[in-house]
C-alpha cells in the first residue's frame, strides 16, 4: 500500500511539473513565431528597395523568429545575409566618404556580421510589437535600419550598372503590361505613329539589353527623389533615349 501511494504521489508530482513547464513555455506557440517571421519579412519587403526582395526570392536572405524569454514574452529575430552583399554595400559607401560620415552621424551602419539578431517584446494575444521596440535605439529598430541601408545602397548602385551583353531573359508578361501602361502615361508617339506599337517597340528595345530585375532597380531610383539625386541610372537614360528615337516616342508636355 505504501509503495502504491508513493508511486501515485510520484506521478502526480511529475504531472504537475510537466504542466508547470508547459504553462511557462506557452507565451508564443510555434505558429505564432512563424507568423511573426512572416510579418517581419512582409514589413521589410514593403519598405526596402528591390535588391532585398531579389535576395529573399533567391533564398540568400533568411529570416527566423524564436522565443527567448517567456517571463517578458520576448522573441529574437535572426536575419542571415550573404557576406558578398555586405562587401557590395560597404564598397558603395566607402566610395562616398561624405555620405558615410553623414549616415554614421545619424546612427546608420552597414552590418559587420552575416547573422544579425535582435531581441524584442511582443504581445502574445495580438502579436503586436510595442513602438518602443522599433525605435532606432532599440535592437529591432537598429536591425531594420541596417538591413534597409545595406540593400538601399545596393539597389542604387545596381541601377547604374547596365550590362554590355544582350539580355537573354525576356520580361514577364506582367512587367511588359506595366511598362506599356507607364509608357502611355509618360510619352507620346510622333505624328503618324501608333502609340501601342511605339510602346511595344520601346519594350523590345529596352528588354533586349536590360533585365527585368535591372529595371526594378532603375524604376526604384526614378521613383525616389533622394536616390535620383545620386546620379544613378544615367547609363540607362542614354539607352532609353536611343530607344525612343528608334520607336518615335517623345515626352509628354
Amino acid at each position: 500500500m505504501d509503495d502504491g501511494v508513493s508511486m501515485k504521489q510520484f506521478f502526480v508530482m511529475l504531472l504537475l511539473s510537466v504542466c508547470s513547464q508547459l504553462s511557462i513555455a506557452a507565451c508564443l506557440s510555434p505558429t505564432q513565431l512563424t507568423t511573426l517571421a512572416q510579418n517581419e519579412q512582409a514589413y521589410l519587403l514593403n519598405r526596402i528597395p528591390p535588391a532585398f526582395a531579389h535576395a529573399v526570392q533567391d533564398q540568400q536572405v533568411v529570416l527566423n523568429v524564436t522565443e527567448v524569454n517567456t517571463d517578458t514574452c520576448s522573441a529574437m529575430l535572426a536575419v542571415s545575409v550573404p557576406s558578398d552583399h555586405l562587401e557590395e554595400a560597404k564598397a558603395v559607401l566607402d566610395a562616398d566618404p561624405a555620405k558615410k560620415i553623414m549616415l554614421s552621424a545619424q546612427g546608420y551602419a552597414i552590418p559587420s556580421v552575416t547573422n544579425l539578431q535582435a531581441v524584442f517584446k511582443v504581445a502574445p494575444d495580438t502579436l503586436a510589437i510595442p513602438s518602443s521596440e522599433i525605435l532606432q535605439t532599440a535592437e529591432l529598430g537598429q536591425l531594420r535600419a541596417s538591413v534597409e541601408m545595406m540593400y538601399s545602397l545596393m539597389t542604387q548602385s545596381r541601377a547604374n550598372k547596365i550590362e554590355t551583353t544582350p539580355n537573354a531573359t525576356p520580361w514577364s508578361a506582367a512587367y511588359q503590361q506595366a511598362s506599356a501602361k507607364q509608357c502611355a502615361e509618360k510619352w507620346v508617339a510622333q505624328s503618324g505613329k501608333d502609340m501601342t506599337e511605339a510602346c511595344a517597340c520601346r519594350i523590345t528595345q529596352l528588354s533586349s539589353q536590360v533585365s527585368e530585375r535591372q529595371m526594378a532597380y532603375i524604376d526604384y531610383v526614378r521613383s525616389n527623389p533622394y536616390a535620383m539625386a545620386t546620379g544613378s541610372s544615367q547609363d540607362f537614360a542614354n539607352l532609353e533615349k536611343q530607344a525612343h528615337l528608334a520607336c518615335g516616342l517623345t515626352a509628354k508636355r
